[in-house]
């Protein structure tokens, strides 16, 4: 585990270089999102749904995984950009009055508030569409590569991934949510996704076998954090401080009614450290970026 002046070290050097791929991906993102020929009222919601007030979170970690993996980040700007589509889709959906039933997302009402449900479906749909074209339409890919991060996004988002999540936690009862049946819940409806967007960056850089899995591994351990302080933040934060609906949990057993909030706290720390290691000294920027992600949950390395 890194010492605490380590760890500010390393969190300065991620913020620095992720602040401007984050920039990066925003930009790109406005410019793969199509518009000629295509209904003012879809793609208004597709806007609202991509465009808005987000980190950009996963195409960050994918690129730096490219780098990690040896090659410029920017080399995984458009699978980053793909990965970002199919999470701003499962958002989208993810808010309708039938799944969670969100008025807020990042700072603005939910895009089947603003723009009718109608429109908020077929965005999310027309947003996983394009991101399978973006990756095919990337002439610097190889087929082979095209078809394996395709293959990765359809894992992701489908029975593997995002929807068999989304279903679970919905209709999962008391006696599912166990530890392990949360961490398996967790791992589909957040850690799927986190694991194609670092497997994607670290193929386009052309990782190892070893490097792949260590990517992997990592990811699934950052998933995992991210849902535990998603779980903390529903129950500890306010709507103005994330920009969204919290308390959408009541009612639902999460890992902060098994444990309480200070193991949770703790847990995110462990997990965090544990990351950190899957991937050495090279992975200092990745690790870097991921510790300050996680500093307003209290855990400072």
């Amino acid at each position: 585990m890194a010492t605490a002046g380590a760890a500010k070290a390393q969190f300065a050097q991620g913020r620095e270089e992720a602040t401007d791929l984050a920039g990066l991906a925003h930009a790109r993102l406005a410019a793969l999102l199509p518009r000629d020929g295509v209904p003012s009222e879809l793609q208004a919601a597709s806007a609202a749904g991509l465009l808005g007030c987000g980190k950009r979170v996963r195409p960050v970690m994918a690129m730096l995984a490219c780098s990690y993996a040896g090659e410029a980040p920017e080399a995984a700007l458009d699978w980053g950009c793909a990965v970002e589509m199919i999470h701003a889709a499962s958002l989208i959906l993810d808010d309708l009055p039938c799944m969670d039933d969100a008025r807020m997302r990042r700072g603005a009402p939910t895009v089947h508030l603003a723009h009718g449900e109608d429109a908020a479906i077929l965005s999310a749909i027309a947003l996983q569409a394009q991101a399978h074209r973006v990756v095919l339409d990337q002439a610097s890919l190889s087929a082979t590569l095209k078809v394996e991060l395709s293959r990765e996004l359809s894992a992701a988002v489908g029975y593997q991934g995002l929807a068999s999540g989304q279903m679970r936690d919905l209709r999962d009862g008391p006696a599912a949510r166990t530890e392990s049946g949360l961490r398996s819940l967790n791992h589909l409806k957040t850690g799927a996704l986190f694991v194609a967007a670092l497997r994607g960056g670290g193929r386009i850089g052309g990782a190892s076998p070893s490097g792949l899995r260590a990517l992997t591994d990592f990811a699934e351990r950052i998933g995992y954090a991210f849902q535990l302080c998603d779980d903390l933040k529903d129950v500890l934060s306010t709507v103005q401080a994330e920009g969204k609906d919290v308390g959408k949990d009541d009612g639902k057993r999460t890992f902060v009614d098994l444990w309480g909030a200070d193991r949770v706290r703790a847990e995110i720390g462990t997990v965090v450290a544990a990351a950190e290691a899957d991937l050495g000294p090279d992975g200092v920027q990745l690790v870097g970026y991921v510790r300050g992600l996680f500093v307003n949950a209290g855990i400072d390395g």
